[in-house]
């Protein structure tokens, strides 16, 4: 994305509660693959994605074996999407960074020597122990969490 607002916005859209999970195939990959984050290189002349449970009828049962599943732990700032860094390889050579909860918030992890960093200038940032930088990507909460996603209830 050429224009740095529209992955900003992205990234703090993003659901990273919601896993990732390869529930299309695409028959001329040979590959399995999540819509969400990796749907827009499936999609163009010569290639056919189906959902995965049709799959395996339709391409003489290529897609078998289970829907692997995979936290959404990483965000590609070239494609402007979140995304399981263990289920997805089409982000290699994308600008992309890591994902981490800290505090119950999800936060960013960075060096701070991206050349894209000055946009979290303000905002409180803690350090992980290894040293990164941790950007929240949402505001503390002030009152309870949802048990099973960690958004703020108000």
């Amino acid at each position: 994305m050429a224009n740095t607002e529209a992955w900003i916005l992205r990234l703090l859209a993003e659901d990273f509660s919601a896993p990732c999970r390869e529930d299309r195939f695409c028959a001329p990959c040979a590959a399995a693959f999540c819509d969400h984050c990796c749907g827009a290189h499936h999609r163009g002349q010569g290639h056919e994605v189906v959902v995965r449970a049709a799959a395996a009828a339709s391409v003489g049962g290529q897609a078998q074996g289970p829907v692997r599943r995979g936290d959404r732990d990483s965000f590609c700032v070239s494609c402007g999407a979140g995304f399981s860094a263990a289920l997805c390889g089409h982000h290699v050579g994308h600008d992309t960074f890591r994902i981490v909860v800290c505090e119950g918030r999800h936060c960013a992890r960075c060096t701070g020597s991206e050349p894209w960093f000055h946009l979290f200038t303000g905002i409180e940032t803690y350090r992980d122990e290894k040293g990164h930088i941790l950007v929240p990507l949402n505001p503390r909460c002030g009152g309870r969490r949802c048990q099973s996603c960690g958004r703020c209830l108000r």
